[in-house]
């Protein structure tokens, strides 16, 4: 019997440091941060996308993740103009444009009396000896973000690399001080870099550019990937109205790219195909191995950013079976992505996140087809009439100096010569531009200034306000109304369709979890940098996701 209790009490006591060791062990893993966080932005990609094209998933890309990873679905931009730039400088920053100073894709500048954009420097970049055109910097950025948070901390010994077919979303998201911002050469369908990070390529980029990957693609035919289209349920019909597609060739399937190129000149049209966002994913994983990423103990971060989505969906629409396609095909790009960080990196020792800068909306004319208040706002047009009243109402003159993105900029010379009061001209040209058909609101810069905003559309207006950069009058259209600039639709609103979009996290020590609690985009770089047990982007004001982590 006494040798029963003292065997009993043994395996009891081996049991204990069993379990004691397992514990000690798991808490070591977790106090180890990842060696490479890798942020995935797939551009314009509503939140209900996910939901639309589940079933024609793969098992093992976005289902993959979703299903093993913690799920946030209700995941907002809480701010007006929802653009590239903005979206990118938002999960970066950890902040509202009113802090970072991205406001809008462009601006107009009232010092320089010139439009800028939010990434371009100017037009000239000189890499390798050699001058091209487009050349971007993240100067506009007025804070840091996670990446140059990374680097402060590790004494620039943690790496910092960003890559897009989209000049603006690689310099954004990488920030100040990241190591290289990557993205496609409209001209010779190369991998470049700007001077602002080095004057000349890496030796890895230059032998990838040397494989010409990019005529591979552009020889293809861009067919659809199911050989009936009546497998695309999930879209409207591929020869439907609401589609101008590539101008003055065709709006279904199949495209011929060579002949895109032959008439182009160059390799621009790659970035609208799903082979575009390959060749993103491919550049990508080699610049995971070109730059050693994850390999050392400090951690290192790398931003992808697929733009396809977006240069497609401006000319066929977000329920096109262009967009479907590249979806579906973008599925089994993450699955490729998914599997090479498991074999090189591991998973383990790997924090992936997946989101988007900005939903878009409808194509108005499908809106109106379906008895939607929906329609076009001709902003110049507006304006044009605007001046006019303002010259009948004081006199004649050139009243308003630019206009972009829905915000009026007034001509500060005239207003002041006249001896106009600002904040009088501000409420009557907001009080106007109610009058149109469309818009929904107009605030004023001096009622923004003045009003603490807490809640609603005009909360949004106040987080996409910065006084230096921002219009006199901001005007808000309202839902299904935007302005096409030339395209089928656009983003830019602070409505559901424009602000909801997915965020997943996955890999590294995040547990399988659907998170349903509010979330907004400015939570990531806070998340991170809990996780990596560094400082938050100096102006982040979001707040960690710590239900992602047991």
């Amino acid at each position: 019997m006494l040798f029963r209790k003292n065997t009993l009490r043994f395996f009891f006591i081996i049991s204990l440091v069993i379990i004691f060791n397992s514990f000690l062990k798991a808490q070591d893993q977790l106090n180890k941060p990842p060696k490479l966080v890798v942020g995935i932005v797939v551009e314009e990609m509503r939140y209900e996308m996910l939901l639309r094209y589940w079933d024609s998933f793969g098992e093992n890309g976005f289902k993959k993740i979703i299903n093993e990873g913690a799920f946030c679905t209700q995941v907002h931009h809480n701010y007006l103009i929802t653009q590239n730039g903005v979206g990118q400088a938002g999960i970066v920053t950890g902040t509202y444009p009113s802090y970072h100073g991205i406001i809008s894709d462009e601006w107009y500048d009232r010092l320089k009396n010139e439009t800028v954009g939010c990434a371009d420097k100017s037009g000239f970049n000189l890499i390798n000896g050699k001058i091209s055109l487009g050349n971007y910097t993240p100067k506009n950025i007025l804070t840091s973000t996670i990446g140059d948070e990374l680097k402060l901390s590790s004494n620039d010994s943690s790496k910092v690399v960003s890559v897009s077919m989209n000049p603006v979303s690689a310099v954004i998201s990488g920030g100040r001080l990241a190591d290289y911002a990557f993205w496609f050469n409209d001209k010779d369908g190369s991998w470049i870099t700007g001077n602002y990070y080095n004057n000349s390529l890496p030796d890895w980029v230059e032998t990838f550019n040397s494989k010409g990957f990019q005529n591979v693609y552009m020889r293809k035919n861009w067919a659809s990937m199911y050989s009936l289209m009546d497998n695309y349920k999930k879209s409207l019909p591929d020869d439907s109205d609401f589609e101008i597609g590539f101008r003055n060739y065709r709006y279904t399937f199949p495209y011929d790219l060579s002949y895109l190129q032959r008439r182009s000149g160059n390799y621009k049209y790659l970035k609208y195909t799903p082979f575009g966002n390959t060749y993103t994913k491919d550049f990508a994983i080699t610049s995971i191995i070109g730059e050693n990423l994850g390999k050392d103990d400090f951690t290192d971060f790398l931003t992808i950013s697929f733009s396809a989505t977006n240069y497609s969906g401006e000319l066929f629409g977000p329920r096109s079976v262009e967009i479907e396609d590249i979806f579906l095909r973008l599925d089994n790009d993450l699955e490729h992505l998914i599997n090479f960080l498991e074999n090189e990196i591991g998973l383990e020792n790997t924090l992936i996140y997946i989101t988007s800068d900005r939903g878009v909306s409808d194509v108005p004319e499908y809106l109106i087809s379906k008895k939607q208040n929906a329609g076009v706002f001709d902003g110049e047009k507006a304006v044009a009439l605007l001046n006019s009243y303002l010259s009948i109402l004081y006199q004649e003159g050139e009243w308003i100096k630019s206009y972009y993105s829905r915000q009026i900029y007034f001509n500060q010379s005239l207003i002041d010569q006249s001896g106009v009061d600002l904040e009088e001209i501000q409420n009557k040209v907001a009080n106007f531009m109610v009058q149109f058909s469309g818009v929904a609101n107009a605030l004023p810069a001096s009622t923004i200034n003045s009003t603490n905003f807490e809640s609603g559309i005009n909360r949004k207006i106040q987080n996409s306000f910065h006084q230096k950069r921002s219009g006199d009058v901001i005007i808000n259209l309202e839902p299904g109304w935007i302005e096409k600039n030339g395209y089928v639709t656009k983003s830019g609103s602070g409505y559901n369709y424009d602000t909801h979009v997915p965020l997943i996290w996955y890999g590294w020590q995040v547990i399988n979890k659907r998170i349903d609690t509010p979330v907004e985009i400015i939570d990531i770089a806070p998340t991170i940098a809990w996780i990596l047990k560094i400082t938050s982007p100096n102006a982040s004001i979001g707040k960690p996701v710590y239900k992602i982590i047991d």
